[in-house]
């Protein structure tokens, strides 16, 4: 089985519609979408109900529950907290309320999907690096954890007794003897330094995983959020991926 697992749209339609054309390519046999469908971008409706259509395997990020009035404990900082309240003033009642009955993790058997972080998912903590992935492994047993949040894809890798190992996000082989976190990266927003617009796809019977990159109409994207009066940083943002 083929699955392909997308996150931070960030109300970014141009990416969003880019990855949908490239996913078809890849024949997968379902899409996860690890949350974040709203917040910086200009479509945040759009994006929603593009969202809709693609996938009913959906997790909650930060931003959706922030829009649709759930609690959170994330600091937004100016930037992201002016896109927010634009957002909520944008977003219909329909879709605030599909944003608020998203769950923050989903058990797929095999596989732990969540947004943030597999303990205290509410809490919006990251998973930025080996110290990071050494504390969330201790606190799940599934083999493959796929996560989100931090806009750039990585996989950390942990065998039974040994520390854990970051991998290159290109294309890896997982092996059965280790366990394994993955971020796919950003659709709308990458901040890895590439502005390309970045997802995965695991093959279960290839036991492998590879990240891919897609070129989007960025100056669109970016047309947008100067014309919705949004802060020009949200912008400028994309063109340099970070």
């Amino acid at each position: 089985m083929k699955t392909a697992f997308l996150s931070d749209v960030h109300g970014n339609l141009e990416a969003f519609t880019a990855v949908c054309s490239s996913i078809k390519n890849e024949q997968v046999d379902r899409i996860i979408f690890l949350g974040d469908i709203v917040g910086y971008g200009a479509n945040p409706n759009e994006c929603i109900d593009q969202l809709q259509k693609l996938t009913n395997h959906v997790v909650a990020g930060n931003h959706d529950w922030a829009a649709a009035g759930m609690p959170s404990t994330h600091n937004f900082n100016s930037w992201a907290g002016a896109a927010l309240a634009w957002t909520c003033a944008q977003l219909t009642q329909d879709n605030k309320l599909f944003l608020r009955a998203l769950p923050l993790i989903r058990d797929m058997h095999e596989l732990l999907c969540v947004h943030a972080t597999p303990y205290m998912p509410d809490a919006w903590r990251y998973v930025f690096n080996a110290l990071d992935a050494e504390a969330a492994f201790a606190t799940f047993s599934h083999r493959l954890c796929f996560i989100a949040h931090t806009h750039c894809p990585a996989i950390f890798k942990k065998a039974e007794g040994a520390a854990v190992v970051q991998e290159l996000p290109a294309v890896v082989t997982l092996h059965s003897y280790c366990r394994y976190i993955i971020n796919c990266g950003s659709i709308g927003q990458p901040r890895d330094g590439d502005p390309r617009a970045s997802y995965g796809v695991y093959d279960s019977s290839a036991n492998r995983y590879y990240c891919i990159r897609i070129e989007y109409d960025l100056v669109s994207a970016q047309r947008k959020v100067r014309r919705a009066g949004l802060p020009d940083f949200l912008a400028h943002r994309l063109s340099v991926g970070r």
